[in-house]
């Protein structure tokens, strides 16, 4: 590829050096995982978003899972989730016994649609997970006044959204509890994978220390108060996290000066190219995804350029196999169903070259004016 997707290779190439120095500090140390690295890198956590407590675990799934056992789901509770999502939002609830209830979404930001989840509470309802994806934050204004008017709690999907901002609140602290992915993709991308769970509720984070490490109290141990996992943050991963997160401000302004030449950019194009603008300075540019109606035709014309992109996500996830005993069928979720034909994401990431984004720019202009000069 002449440009790349990811780009890992120029992602850790600064801290080549570091990592080598973090893995052999780690492996002479005797202390390997849920040590003095992972409380440091907690503290951290709780420093740069304000909770009141952070819980590191090994992985985004793990937090949804924890944190949605520490909430009571289990057999015969409803979780309401997006019907556009990663499936960890949908397989979290389904692999603790618990129904998804799957929700539709806005047809241009891909959130949680606040008068459809409205329409789909039921009496088994008890939480409600609003996902924040690609650099878009759900409207947690609307979820939250849904939830309180019908005593739900709510789970903050904010695993992409480390420091995005909705109206000055940090995105993982404006429900009952949230969490961070730091798998190598994300924004604060580790070596490896792992999470952290944020809340201000000190219950949850009662329970969710005690479940990430098989239900022990982290003070006395092989005494297992609840029947937990074995779900905790390597000191490696901790270690470098720490690190990177002392630049992760910068990291996120250059994304964000990307997805600004992007928006520019696309914006000429219009309707034929759907992009979410607004909020630009609050967001976090995960992945930076644009709709269109020729999107498999754009995704070859760019791959022919020798740019790479990719599809998130192919199916909604009511109509994947995993959740056909839900039921579901064609035309049940129509704004979902039609993003996952429209959705294409472009390169952007912090180390991305200008001259990689000027080409990107350019390939798509050029399929544009391609595509209109035979309309």
């Amino acid at each position: 590829m002449i440009v790349p997707f990811f780009n890992y290779a120029s992602r850790y190439e600064e801290d080549r050096e570091k990592i080598k120095e973090i893995v052999y500090e780690v492996g002479i140390s005797d202390n390997f995982i849920l040590k003095e690295r992972v409380t440091e890198f907690e503290d951290a956590i709780r420093q740069y978003t304000g909770a009141k407590h952070a819980i590191a675990v090994a992985n985004g799934t793990s937090a949804l899972t924890i944190l949605l056992k520490a909430m009571g789901v289990g057999p015969g509770v409803d979780v309401l989730t997006p019907a556009f999502s990663f499936i960890s939002t949908a397989s979290a609830i389904g692999l603790l016994g618990g129904r998804p209830v799957f929700v539709d979404v806005d047809p241009l930001t891909g959130m949680i649609d606040p008068q459809d989840l409205e329409k789909r509470i039921t009496p088994a309802s008890k939480v409600i997970i609003p996902t924040h994806l690609f650099s878009v934050m759900a409207n947690m204004e609307a979820v939250q006044e849904i939830a309180s008017k019908h005593n739900l709690m709510v789970l903050e999907d904010s695993a992409v959204a480390l420091g995005a901002r909705q109206k000055g609140a940090i995105a993982g602290m404006i429900g009952d509890a949230g969490l961070y992915s730091f798998f190598p993709a994300k924004p604060l991308g580790g070596i490896g994978d792992g999470a952290v769970i944020v809340t201000d509720n000190d219950e949850l984070a009662r329970v969710s220390r005690m479940l990430r490490n098989h239900g022990q109290d982290g003070i006395t141990r092989f005494y297992h108060h609840l029947v937990g996992y074995n779900n905790r943050m390597d000191e490696t991963v901790a270690s470098y996290l720490l690190h990177k997160l002392h630049r992760y401000d910068d990291l996120l302004h250059r994304r964000r000066q990307i997805a600004g030449l992007y928006n520019e950019s696309f914006r000429s194009w219009a309707p034929m190219l759907q992009v979410v603008t607004a909020s630009h300075e609050e967001r976090v540019y995960y992945t930076y995804v644009i709709q269109t109606e020729k999107r498999d035709e754009l995704r070859t014309f760019l791959l022919e350029r020798g740019i790479e992109t990719q599809i998130y996500y192919p199916v909604a996830l009511p109509l994947q196999l995993a959740f056909a005993y839900l039921g579901h069928q064609p035309g049940d979720f129509p704004n979902a169903e039609a993003i996952t034909g429209k959705a294409l994401a472009l390169p952007l990431y912090p180390e991305m070259p200008d001259d990689h984004v000027f080409q990107v720019m350019s390939a798509v202009a050029d399929f544009c004016t391609k595509v209109n000069v035979h309309v």
